[in-house]
């Protein structure tokens, strides 16, 4: 750690993917113009070039209209499109005015089976990915298994519905029964996962599944549950990349096998696109698969960058190539270069309800003094100084806000947090927070 607090020094990332040249070439004879749709163009800025056709275009917070369902339109232009979330019905979906254009995107009934956290345990034990011990309580389920009992007399469960949303309201961490019990009450309609709690170090493992095999690229150390960033416990706040030196021996090939693995199912189910497992590595260095999740992830904008520099396509381009092309002819093995920057990134959450304010604008900064950050020339991520940050705004000023809701993504050159659970910031990566977080003004009478 050096004397600003920050982890630095060099990481062993070795994702896996499709050459960057063959893989472009490729998307350039399946389509014209590929338009990525999301709050904002954190994920494509490190795509540069390498994706042909390219453009980003915002998609609003809030839904403009009824929500329908996606995957079923063929499109009749060599035009697509792309999103983060395409199951995020709270948001705008701008794709629907666009007749000429096809979203590509897994069936949603495909999507709601992935993502579905009962459903889950299934897919990792035929992928013969470790889980760790739950059990389904039944909706409106009174008693506890004995099951739940025995493992709250060692530690924590972990509460979860089986339809998660995308920032984690949907998980709870629960150290009694009577706590359980609380809990559970206000999803007693519904059935509800319970698992054994795992201790160890969350991690992220990125793919995408093709019509011939499964690509898997960058893991990364999960950042959940950071208090000073307005977040819950369980909630998504970022993630820093993670080498192979990082953790336990064979751990980071263990967590790309699972994925891979998962990936493989995911195909035999009718999935095709990115996607990614949530996982906990514990302190043998075993890998407890928790999560798939059945879309892009936030980690990708840090993925793409290294990507880009190892000569390979960026997964925003591996998963249109995987919906139009076999991928086999394109592939190509990661560069292990142990020199790659350890690139990571944040997210801060309003805490209250109301109005945003104090939005900073999207751009690069430099902080010049300790609590003063300037806007600088805008620059990619792999080129960022060690006193520069990528601001990345996910809410408007004046836009409606409740607790949770994500405010600002921040991404740096070097890591904001050591490499354990639960992560400590650094003292620069706070410096840059309190310099930049959003607040909620209080909702006028009319607005309440």
């Amino acid at each position: 750690m050096d004397d600003h607090g920050r982890v630095d020094g060099p990481v062993r990332v070795t994702p896996h993917g499709v050459a960057a040249g063959p893989g472009s070439a490729a998307l350039a004879t399946a389509v014209d113009e590929v338009v990525w749709y999301d709050r904002s163009a954190f994920i494509t800025a490190a795509c540069g070039p390498a994706i042909p056709g390219l453009t980003y275009r915002p998609r609003p917070r809030h839904a403009t209209g009824p929500a329908v369902g996606h995957g079923g339109r063929p499109g009749a232009g060599r035009r697509v499109s792309v999103t983060f979330a395409p199951e995020d019905d709270g948001a705008a979906r701008p794709w629907e005015h666009d007749p000429a254009a096809r979203l590509l995107a897994p069936p949603r009934p495909v999507a709601e089976w992935a993502a579905d956290k009962i459903n889950a345990v299934s897919v990792f034990r035929a992928a013969g990915a470790r889980t760790p011990p739950s059990v389904v309580l039944p909706a409106g389920a009174t008693t506890v298994p004995d099951e739940v009992s025995g493992w709250l007399r060692d530690g924590p469960v972990v509460l979860q519905r089986r339809a998660n949303n995308l920032i984690g309201r949907g998980t709870r961490l629960v150290r009694a029964e009577e706590e359980l019990a609380e809990a559970a009450a206000p999803w007693s309609g519904e059935p509800l996962k319970v698992s054994r709690h795992v201790p160890g170090l969350p991690i992220t493992v990125s793919g995408c599944v093709g019509r011939d095999v499964t690509v898997v690229s960058g893991v990364s150390h999960q950042l959940v549950g950071i208090a000073e960033l307005g977040a819950g416990w369980g909630t998504h706040c970022g993630n820093q990349l993670l080498g192979d030196a990082d953790v336990p021996a064979g751990s980071a090939a263990r967590a790309r096998s699972a994925c891979h693995a998962v990936g493989e199912r995911l195909r035999a189910r009718g999935f095709l696109g990115a996607f990614g497992i949530d996982a906990v590595l514990d302190r043998d260095g075993r890998v407890w698969a928790v999560e798939i999740n059945p879309r892009f992830q936030t980690v990708v904008s840090l993925v793409h960058a290294v990507e880009v520099g190892r000569g390979l396509l960026p997964l925003l381009g591996v998963h249109v190539l995987a919906d139009l092309a076999p991928l086999t002819p394109v592939l190509a093995a990661g560069d292990p270069d142990p020199s790659a920057p350890p690139f990571s990134q944040l997210v801060a959450h309003f805490a209250d309800t109301g109005r945003a304010r104090g939005v900073p604008e999207t751009g690069c900064y430099r902080m010049v003094a300790p609590g003063d950050v300037r806007r600088v020339a805008d620059r990619a991520l792999s080129r960022l100084g060690p006193d520069e940050a990528l601001v990345w705004a996910h809410a408007a000023e004046g836009d409606p806000v409740g607790p949770g809701d994500e405010a600002v993504l921040v991404q740096f050159g070097h890591r904001v947090a050591a490499v354990e659970h639960p992560p400590r910031l650094t003292s620069d990566a706070r410096a840059w927070l309190d310099a930049l977080r959003p607040t909620a003004r209080p909702l006028a009478g009319r607005d309440r």
